[in-house]
């Protein structure tokens, strides 16, 4: 544990002063100042205006960290053909262990960043509202849960095809996500990682900002425990196979 803490007390320093800090300040206020002029003057409820913010953020979250992995693929392949994350820690995963780390946990602060500007916008546009801070949070919670697994996929594509792949399988990614918030995806969407995100954050807003009977409100919880199990075993597999491969990677990229 003290290996991967070093590692990725390294590995910040390497970004630090890159555009990957802000990207990570810059793109969550500028998509809140966006979406509030955007609702400012309309006739909304509550939930309406956090499932609206949340369905693009979370429809974004393949591309962007499509992208983000492959700036920090791409940093270590110019700085030694990957052999620092390769050879710098005894154990060879500790240094894709804290890559996977910095990078997941970077957009799990972006994504609590802008849940949080979103409660203090509709604070401010709409003074006296109250603002269920704990549904927003919670939603929070469950996108960057259910994204482990999308930056697990992108890290493994950044290191072995290049920032290129990244961004393509990103944006698809991106493109799939919002097919999936129509009903096109109401009996599919446990099985496909671009939608989990997308399709909790609507689920945990329904649950806790509306008043829904017992019949859906019981639809909604059991279509969410089958998407908790789907997101549980399916990021367990995916990371441990990561760290499998990882082990055997020789820095080489698939086409070389």
């Amino acid at each position: 544990m003290i290996a991967v803490w070093r590692c990725l007390h390294a590995d910040w320093y390497k970004v630090k002063r890159t555009p990957f800090v802000w990207m990570h300040i810059g793109l969550p206020l500028f998509w809140t100042f966006v979406y509030l002029l955007y609702v400012q003057g309309r006739t909304y409820t509550m939930v309406n205006v956090y499932t609206g913010y949340m369905e693009v953020l979370g429809a974004m979250m393949p591309l962007l960290s499509g992208i983000i992995c492959g700036m920090v693929a791409t940093q270590e392949e110019q700085a030694g053909h990957f052999q620092n994350v390769l050879t710098r820690t005894r154990i060879k995963e500790t240094g894709y262990v804290s890559k996977l780390l910095l990078v997941w946990g970077s957009g799990s602060l972006a994504i609590i960043l802008s849940v949080l500007l979103l409660g203090g916008g509709i604070m401010l546009l709409l003074p006296g509202v109250q603002v269920p801070y704990a549904a927003f949070l919670l939603g929070a919670v469950y996108l960057l849960l259910t994204s482990v697994i999308l930056y697990v996929i992108q890290l493994w594509v950044s290191f072995t095809f290049g920032i290129g792949a990244s961004i393509l399988l990103g944006g698809s990614g991106t493109l799939i996500a919002a097919i999936m918030i129509t009903g096109l995806g109401d009996h599919i969407w446990h099985y496909i990682p671009w939608a989990w995100g997308v399709r909790m954050t609507d689920s945990i807003a329904l649950l806790h900002m509306s008043t829904l009977t017992g019949t859906v409100q019981s639809y909604l919880e059991q279509d969410m425990a089958t998407g908790w199990l789907w997101v549980i075993v399916a990021s367990i597999i995916t990371l441990l196979g990561s760290l499998l491969w990882f082990r055997h990677w020789e820095g080489k990229r698939a086409y070389e």
